[in-house]
């Protein structure tokens, strides 16, 4: 069976985290992800291989060089001509990633300014339903716990995320008209 994912191109910063959660998961799918963000480098041939390991290390060196391909397509694939221009100098898919990053996420304790202050400024849009406002805290909450646990090591706990959940629930009640004392 063919997988498909339809993945909206990358355009600007509007659509930055959809983005990236979908192209993520894609690149999970084809076992490319540990490429792009450098758990997996390219085999460097040791100084004195006999031939055996140079028939190895040529073979590592065709399949990562096969992979780093695939996730540079994948990436490039779904983003727009600005993007893809932005990352024209990018020889592997590590530094095409590093650099939408840099572009996107600003620097760590930019970015941990501005989700801090996302999330505890969140406020219900009129236009939102209950679910889907729990929901955009649920992504701001986890986005934010990404980049603590990323820069200073450490997350907000669970409990935090609990209270806004009883907290919209009472807010949720006091819409559909039930009275609290």
């Amino acid at each position: 069976m063919e997988f498909k994912a339809h993945i909206e191109k990358l355009v600007e910063a509007a659509n930055w985290s959809k983005w990236k959660r979908q192209i993520e998961l894609l690149l999970r799918h084809h076992d490319v992800h540990d490429v792009v963000c450098g758990d997996r480098e390219c085999p460097r041939l040791p100084a004195e291989a006999s031939a055996e390991a140079i028939a190895a290390y040529e073979k590592a060196q065709k399949a990562f060089i096969k992979d780093d391909s695939l996730a540079q397509l994948i990436l490039v694939g779904n983003m727009d001509d600005s993007n893809a221009e932005l990352t024209s100098v990018c020889n592997t898919a590590k530094s095409v990633w590093e650099k939408l990053l840099s572009v996107y996420e600003q620097s760590s304790g930019q970015r941990l300014d501005h989700l801090m202050e996302k999330f505890f400024r969140s406020e219900k849009e009129l236009e939102d339903d209950i679910a889907s406002h729990i929901a955009k805290l649920q992504r701001n909450f986890s986005e934010l716990n990404d980049e603590l646990r990323r820069v200073a090591k450490t997350t907000l706990p669970d409990l935090l995320q609990s209270c806004l959940h009883c907290h919209q629930n009472i807010l949720s009640s006091r819409v559909f008209g039930s009275q609290f004392p």
